[in-house]
């Protein structure tokens, strides 16, 4: 949502300006660029309503780029959504999926960014209880590069490094505040350092 955005914008000015105050006190320029409405100038937006929208989109991707060469990051959320509610051939889902996936990780070396996808997790009934599992399968679970899972521990939400292949396994606790994700303020658990 915009409003969260702005939130999140409001909150990491408030953040620079405490960490860094002496920087950007007499700058006009530093200070035109620390306004939440210019953190959203520099974002894109695009609202997927089919599986047929979001493989438009992601073939789009490349021109967008050339024309937009400062992104650093492709937030797809969700990946899973479309091709979980209006597909029925689940063989050919799964090849659109692996299209789809190779293209982004093409985009993601291409444009020096990137490429963060949000998964929805169902449960699975296997040998007597019930597993939470990605949303579409094992074969898509294989295409990403890092899997990072967030998920609760009690009262406390955990990232959990589940997939690398420079980082090991790892958990830490983190907390979403107004100013977006930041690390959890009280915690029980000694925090993993992952370097």
């Amino acid at each position: 949502m915009v409003e969260r955005v702005y939130q999140i914008a409001e909150g990491c000015i408030r953040d620079i300006l405490e960490h860094f105050p002496h920087s950007h006190e007499k700058s006009s320029s530093v200070q035109k660029q620390l306004q939440p409405e210019r953190f959203l100038a520099d974002i894109y937006y695009f609202r997927i309503c089919s599986y047929t929208e979001q493989i438009a989109v992601i073939n789009y991707m490349e021109k967008f780029l050339r024309e937009h060469k400062d992104v650093r990051i492709v937030i797809i959320d969700s990946v899973t959504f479309h091709f979980r509610q209006d597909f029925e051939d689940l063989a050919l889902r799964t090849r659109v999926l692996s299209g789809l996936s190779l293209k982004l990780m093409k985009i993601a070396k291409t444009y020096n960014l990137a490429v963060v996808l949000l998964n929805q997790v169902t449960t699975k009934f296997t040998e007597g209880s019930f597993q939470l599992t990605l949303a579409l399968g094992d074969s898509w679970s294989h295409s990403c590069t890092n899997r990072l899972i967030l998920h609760w521990n009690g009262n406390e939400r955990y990232a959990h490094l589940d997939k690398s292949p420079s980082l090991p396994v790892a958990s830490a606790p983190y907390a979403v505040t107004g100013k977006g994700i930041r690390d959890a303020v009280s915690s029980n658990h000694k925090r993993a350092r992952v370097t």
